[in-house]
């Protein structure tokens, strides 16, 4: 049996066509099973990851194609999300959504920060560790909550909303740790001001285009449907780039872009025909690609070298986001249902945690074991999600608001 893998491995290492093909055979699999079995089909894909990528089996291999087309499954997944949530909607619930973000990314920091300085490890080091312990990925919210069929709940524009402030504050106070760090614990203060600065005319200049901008010239073109799709696609990437220049990720653009495209299209059919296509290609392709590398990062050897600090760091992490998330949802007016439901869905990292956590390796901020364990750490607690918020929904019943009604 070891030989007939080993073959498979070897076949799929270098032929990268047949590589994407046997991932995408697994996906499809999984996602069956897990329809059948009533589960999220993030889970298959995820433990698909795992199962069949170089931590177990090694069927599926680490590639250039399959690291290309990740990146696009993350920014595939912010653009439709973008795309599902209406703008007012969001606007509505902006207060509760700040509360949240704000909630979710402080207490969580300081419950990762004194955990770590709890286990002796080094300040600067243990900055780094509460950051990465603090982050929501959007992605993952928006996906878990479609899956579920959420969507037309008011937590959903509120956790959106919540996520991209709490990613917001994380990226923002990674630019300061970096600055304390490479100025040797000095921060200038003038360069962290500039970042804010930047992020927040970043989203003036967004909000300024879709709502004046965008639907002025989109009706010129987005007046079919091939021309409405791409047109879409090019602000998406535009929104990213302006993201990117703010110092924040581009996938932040890509759902900002993605609010706006329904003012930008005059036919409610042809936005229709837009959104078939982008769930298509985003739910049938391109997420799952991403969801399944997700799972290559994961290494379990830091179980037997650093399993105390691991389960740790762990607990901290999601304890830390359900208080902090659920604590600010109960501020905001939410019902119990509702906040729990929030600092469940608040609990995924996923792909942010990773590029923060790899460029922490390449500064020297972490080690390679710390990594190893913020890596862990993404992957489960990206899988949580889907599973904890199904189960609670079905044992205690849902007594969630069924529309975006405040």
């Amino acid at each position: 049996m070891d030989a007939f893998f080993s073959e498979i491995s070897y076949m799929t290492q270098n032929n990268p066509t047949l590589n994407l093909l046997t991932l995408m055979v697994l996906v499809w699999t999984t996602g069956v099973i897990c329809r059948i079995i009533h589960q999220p089909p993030i889970l298959g894909e995820l433990l698909a990851g795992i199962i069949f990528g170089p931590t177990i089996l090694g069927i599926i291999a680490p590639s250039e194609m399959l690291h290309t087309l990740s990146e696009l499954g993350v920014f595939f997944l912010m653009f439709y999300a973008g795309l599902e949530t209406n703008p007012l909607d969001l606007n509505k619930f902006r207060l509760k959504s700040t509360l949240i973000g704000i909630f979710g990314f402080v207490i969580p920091f300081a419950v990762g920060y004194l955990t770590c300085l709890a286990f002796g490890l080094a300040d600067s080091e243990s900055l780094f560790i509460a950051l990465g312990l603090s982050i929501t990925a959007i992605a993952v919210s928006a996906r878990v909550l479609h899956d579920l069929n959420l969507t037309e709940h008011r937590i959903t524009p509120i956790i959106i909303g919540a996520s991209i402030i709490d990613d917001v504050m994380a990226l923002s106070f990674f630019t300061a740790i970096v600055d304390i760090t490479a100025n040797s614990g000095q921060m200038h203060w003038l360069s962290f001001a500039g970042i804010l600065v930047k992020v927040l005319l970043f989203f003036s200049i967004s909000i300024g285009i879709g709502i004046f901008l965008y639907p002025k010239i989109g009706k010129y073109f987005a007046s079919r449907s091939s021309k409405g799709f791409t047109f879409a696609l090019i602000m998406a990437l535009f929104f990213g780039i302006l993201a990117e220049l703010a110092g924040m990720h581009l996938i932040i653009g890509a759902y900002m872009a993605g609010l706006f495209v329904r003012e930008g299209v005059v036919s409610k059919e042809l936005f229709t025909k837009i959104s078939d296509r982008f769930v298509s290609i985003t739910y049938g392709f391109l997420g799952p690609v991403f969801f399944v590398s997700l799972s290559f990062h994961v290494t379990f050897s830091i179980f037997e070298t650093q399993l105390v600090l691991t389960l740790g760091l762990l607990t901290a992490a999601i304890i830390g986001k359900l208080l902090g998330a659920g604590w600010g949802a109960r501020l905001s007016g939410l019902n119990r249902s509702e906040s729990i439901v929030v600092g469940l869905a608040m609990n995924g990292r996923g792909a942010v945690e990773l590029v923060v956590a790899s460029i922490g390796l390449q500064l020297g901020l972490i080690s390679d074991e710390i990594f190893s364990i913020l890596v862990l750490i993404a992957f489960i607690t990206t899988s949580l999600p889907p599973l904890s918020i199904k189960l609670y929904l079905q044992k205690f019943g849902t007594n969630l608001v069924n529309s975006t009604k405040p």
